[in-house]
């Protein structure tokens, strides 16, 4: 069972981040504040088990535009359903939540047919006997 790909969204200065990973060694170079110590502050947040939690300051700072405007229509829907205009409130929530931004990581593992695959039963979906990948 081997990690091939990581692909990160939306978090710190990875706006949108592919990072093929090595079966026998992977090195993070880069300039300063280029994203590598994010990428693994990344995992720790997602697979840790202390300060998990993410704050707006985890965001991608080209998404921070798009939180407030969604905040701000947050509360017209919530003026709209205070003077009872519940279409236009539900309107207003869904318009507010499409804007809302998603952080995301999303890991690719190969495996060979051979091996204990206990770890990703949960997620290997495929019936495909080819397909020897699960993304997570």
């Amino acid at each position: 069972m081997q990690l091939t790909h990581a692909e990160v969204i939306n978090f710190r200065a990875l706006d949108k981040a592919d990072i093929r990973i090595d079966p026998k060694s992977t090195l993070i170079v880069g300039r300063n504040n280029s994203g590598k110590t994010s990428f693994v502050n990344l995992f720790e947040k997602f697979l840790g088990e202390e300060d998990t939690r993410f704050v707006l300051e985890d965001f991608s700072t080209s998404r921070i535009a798009g939180i407030e405007q969604a905040r701000q229509i947050f509360g017209e829907a919530q003026d709209a359903a205070a003077a009872g205009d519940a279409e236009t409130s539900e309107s207003l929530l869904v318009k507010a939540y499409d804007l809302v931004p998603a952080i995301r990581l999303v890991l690719t593992i190969e495996y060979d047919e051979d091996e204990d695959l206990t770890p990703l039963a949960d997620v290997i979906l495929d019936l495909d006997d080819t397909c020897f990948q699960v993304r997570i």
